[in-house]
């Protein structure tokens, strides 16, 4: 059963800044990967929209009515951002979906509804361990998304990313 890539706006645009979206499909082994229509619109409001309509292999999906209804009963659903509420739908209705996002709090709520996330450090993680990058590589990375994104990695994620 092929894998559903789906990819939330912070993820995306961090691997955007650092031109390594690539990435992604590489570790996937993925023809495409997937973001829904409000992760397109917040994307189209910064400098990236040209780099992001470049990936031609980046698909955008529509969320439908009925999407949205295997989530609304949950309360914590209601408090997340539009591009995160569409990516957990898209999520549900492909059972064989990954999401990658990066803020905590929206994958505390995934997790809970049974959707399986990774975030920056656990796909670098994935990277490392199927030999599709190694730790300069990793170091380079960390850099890059600190210089670009200004997004820091803990102590302890560094220490593990980077050996």
């Amino acid at each position: 059963m092929t894998l559903i890539i789906i990819c939330d706006t912070d993820f995306l645009s961090s691997f955007l800044k650092i031109e390594r979206l690539e990435l992604v499909r590489d570790l996937f082994k993925a023809k495409n990967i997937y973001i829904p229509v409000a992760v397109l619109s917040e994307v189209a409001k910064t400098n990236l929209i040209t780099a992001l309509l470049d990936k031609e292999w980046v698909k955008v999906k529509n969320v439908s009515d009925a999407d949205f209804k295997k989530m609304k009963k949950n309360k914590e659903f209601t408090n997340l951002g539009s591009g995160e509420k569409e990516c957990f739908a898209l999520c549900k209705r492909f059972k064989n979906s990954v999401l990658l996002i990066s803020d905590n709090k929206a994958r505390k709520v995934a997790n809970k509804n049974e959707i399986v996330t990774l975030n920056i450090s656990a796909f670098l993680l994935s990277c490392k361990e199927m030999g599709i990058l190694e730790s300069n590589d990793i170091t380079n990375i960390i850099h890059d998304l600190r210089e670009k994104d200004y997004y820091e990695f803990s102590e302890a994620e560094r220490v593990g990313l980077i050996g």
